[in-house]
């Protein structure tokens, strides 16, 4: 198709939909009129707007390079493949790109713009938060750029982003430490909790944590133990606290000794003594080993369709 008469300046890794919609309002259409006018072009494609099945088509409109939103290998998520023996690494076949995330309004001039790129949900150039569009100052808040750096640097590297999982766990951890929040949205807990969240992501995904969950003679109750105890170090504790926790789980053969505070060994079923936030880390503790173990998946080469053959041809 032609471009269109105005044009956009696209942002790394923007998306196909932020394009789009940037084109359309720079250009006076309504997206789903434009989307009309795509349609009568290709009229297999669906009645309601989605630029995103034609990524091809968006960029003729836009007059950009083709290719341009297949993302760059720097952005994507680290995974376990085959083509790296088996370590974590941005593999372009196997690595996928991370969920689109709101841009900072410095950085885009106040335009609202949507983007698959290394980041988490604090702009570290203008010490924003901007987490799902929200736009707040955290000029006083050293503590959310280094949770910053830390999501985008040591857990980036192990495969975790902003919304993989990981981060929602913990805040959901977090937040029942905190008598009457339980009823406050995601995205409120993450922007009060994101520094806690984040050490507690970091400590729980560390190799020992990860070979302490990944050990089937570990039961609930222990898994229990450690979070509730990694939770207590990142939220009350100090550095020897968080020490402390790295160094007092371990499993050996068929029992486990946590020596936390005073050694203790015993087998699945037998109590270790869990507070009220244990008790409840202990109900959730499948989603709990399951999604700290998640980044410890390794994959295969996926099987790659050819451009244009899925259901919606992407022109």
């Amino acid at each position: 198709m032609r471009k269109l008469p105005v044009l956009v300046e696209p942002f790394a890794g923007e998306t196909v939909s932020s394009v789009y919609r940037r084109l359309a309002d720079r250009n006076a259409v309504p997206t789903g009129e434009l989307w009309t006018s795509i349609r009568h072009a290709h009229p297999r494609l669906p009645l309601r707007t989605t630029p995103e099945l034609v990524p091809r088509l968006v960029e003729e409109l836009a007059d950009l390079p083709p290719g341009f939103f297949d993302g760059r290998s720097s952005d994507r998520l680290f995974v376990r493949c085959i083509h790296a023996d088996w370590r974590h690494s941005n593999c372009p076949t196997c690595a996928p790109l991370p969920s689109a995330v709101t841009k900072c309004r410095r950085c885009t001039g106040g335009e609202p713009v949507e983007v698959h790129t290394r980041t988490g949900a604090v702009c570290v150039r203008h010490r924003r938060w901007h987490y799902a569009g929200a736009d707040r100052d955290l000029t006083r808040s050293a503590d959310f750029i280094r949770a910053e750096r830390c999501l985008t640097g040591t857990l980036w590297e192990r495969g975790i982003g902003p919304d993989t999982g990981e981060l929602e766990l913990a805040t959901a951890l977090l937040r029942g430490t905190d008598l009457g929040q339980e009823d406050e949205s995601h995205q409120t807990a993450l922007e009060r909790h994101y520094p806690e969240a984040v050490r507690l992501v970091a400590l729980t995904t560390e190799p020992w944590a990860e070979r302490f969950l990944a050990n089937t003679n570990v039961g609930p109750i222990q898994v229990a133990a450690l979070v509730e105890a990694a939770v207590n170090a990142v939220t009350t504790g100090t550095s020897h606290d968080v020490d402390a926790v790295r160094a007092s789980f371990r499993a050996e053969g068929r029992e486990t000794v946590i020596g936390l505070d005073r050694p203790m060994r015993f087998r699945c079923g037998r109590s270790s003594g869990l507070n009220e936030l244990g008790r409840r880390i202990l109900t959730l503790a499948p989603r709990v080993r399951a999604t700290l173990l998640r980044h410890a998946d390794a994959r295969r080469r996926s099987a790659r369709r050819p451009r244009g053959s899925s259901r919606h041809a992407r022109v």
